[in-house]
């Protein structure tokens, strides 16, 4: 399957990014000569359009069209275009009327949730208890993040590469990293790649385990619940022995690891075996508990659908295109991911079905995969070299000299999915500018279309079971 995933325009040139065959590659666009082009051609997600060209064009006025014209798969071409001006409006809500009937009703949620939730705007459209439409703005918390990189250098670049989106600090350091190990040739020793590998598939443990948890308490199934909100700190705890912080935060770094030296190597690998334990004694129990009970694979099955159509014609990237049975994966064949092997999804292909129970069960899934991967590695890591001061790249260093500047670009299959970055540096080192395209910036109109036919109450359910960032979308 081929399809594009980014977008961006670097040095009056258009470049896009292209998914196919478990990789993704940059190509110049040379047949396109403005924005306008990208959003009347229908390879390109409109999302995606919208995110990388999108301008701030004030409140939004539907309400003079038809409400089956909204709905219609025109309506993102049509509506994306400012009346007159022809620019292309962006996905940040500053105002929005939408049409509906006589017999259907209107009403908003947030920008302020009742809970610890990041801003966003979600304006449905009901008939009965039967959601018609759902349309999703957001921008509330832009931090200005790709123009504060400009004219940064490496060191300044970092920081901030953790904060795109808190939950996938590690995702976003490797990506970076990976950027800057190729601007400064830098080569790195098999184990220490191994082990980064390690550190972002403790991540994904980490998320999946909490986001199991949110799943339970949203469909009121409270064991499963209560083991999870509590015993994801194993996760946590084991990524705070290897790195010295719960989320790995100032730990991934162009050529090296600053890892957590007041332990020793025979410790941080004995410690992995700690989280295996609570694992199988505590939390897989309860999770094999909760998938086999009718009622709630009754109240999961059929809820929320996407289909593999959808992942094909809206880009739906990571695990929300896995758990509609399309086997897309950056890990199959990757060098830092040896012996990786993918779900069986064509196989199981009753699990993965694109609603709300393939999505709980694709968590449960990638936790043992992630384990199951991550044990054989542990025992293959030479891990007094990694551990060792002078083994964990301090020796390797960024090469004070003047390189090739150029655009250089990183992907990595954090837990929500791929996450792409791209830099344009100049000779010193130095950021032009940059393209940052969090999996979510696709994936939220998945949830748009999930919700259509299902009832309000089951908002918050698939809401959760979808659990997209905000934070990196608002860039």
């Amino acid at each position: 399957m081929k399809k594009i995933t980014g977008i961006t325009h670097f040095n009056d040139t258009y470049y896009q990014f292209i998914h196919e065959n478990q990789n993704v590659v940059m190509e110049v666009e040379r047949s396109k000569k403005s924005t306008i082009d990208f959003l009347l051609d229908d390879q390109y997600p409109i999302w995606l359009v919208r995110h990388s060209f999108g301008q701030d064009m004030g409140h939004e006025d539907y309400s003079g069209l038809k409400e089956d014209d909204y709905l219609s798969d025109q309506r993102g071409k049509v509506l994306s275009l400012h009346q007159k001006s022809g620019v292309i409006r962006d996905l940040a809500y500053h105002g929005l009327s939408v049409p509906f009937s006589i017999d259907h009703y209107s009403h908003a949620v947030g920008p302020i949730h009742a809970g610890i939730i990041e801003p966003g705007h979600f304006r449905f459209v009901v008939e009965g208890e039967v959601i018609r439409h759902l349309t999703i703005r957001l921008g509330y918390q832009k931090r200005g993040i790709q123009d504060i990189l400009i004219g940064k250098s490496v060191d300044q670049v970092m920081p901030y590469s953790e904060m795109i989106s808190g939950d996938t600090s590690v995702g976003y350091a490797l990506a970076f990293s990976k950027i800057y190990e190729d601007f400064y040739k830098i080569s790195l020793p098999k184990d220490l790649r191994l082990f980064r590998s390690l550190l972002v598939e403790l991540e994904r443990i980490a998320v999946h385990i909490g986001d199991l948890g949110g799943i339970s308490e949203d469909i009121g199934y409270y064991p499963l619940y209560g083991v999870c909100v509590t015993d994801r700190g194993a996760a946590l705890g084991l990524m705070e022995t290897w790195t010295g912080h719960r989320f790995g935060k100032s730990v991934i770094r162009p050529g090296k690891l600053l890892l957590n030296h007041r332990i020793n190597a025979k410790q941080a690998k004995d410690a992995f075996y700690q989280l295996k334990k609570v694992y199988q004694t505590r939390i897989r129990p309860q999770i094999l508990r909760a998938l086999s009970i009718s009622t709630l694979k009754e109240r999961m099955q059929g809820c929320g659908f996407i289909s593999e159509s959808d992942v094909q014609k809206h880009g739906f990237v990571g695990m929300v295109s896995r758990m509609a049975g399309v086997v897309e994966d950056l890990r199959i064949n990757h060098p830092d991911y040896p012996d990786w092997n993918p779900l069986p999804i064509k196989e199981e292909h009753h699990h993965y079905n694109g609603d709300v129970w393939a999505r709980m069960y694709i968590r449960y899934a990638e936790i043992e995969q992630s384990l199951h991967w991550m044990e054989k590695k542990v025992e293959e890591l030479d891990w007094n070299s990694i551990w060792n001061a002078k083994g964990i790249g301090s020796s390797i260093g960024i090469k004070e000299k003047k390189l090739q500047s150029g655009i250089f670009y990183a992907t990595v299959e954090a837990w929500r999915g791929p996450l792409l970055v791209a830099l344009n540096i100049d000779e010193n080192g130095f950021v032009i500018n940059s393209y940052i395209r969090d999996p979510s910036v696709l994936n939220w109109h998945g949830l748009e279309l999930a919700v259509r036919g299902e009832q309000v109450s089951d908002f918050p359910l698939n809401n959760k079971s979808f659990n997209l960032s905000y934070a990196g979308f608002d860039l």
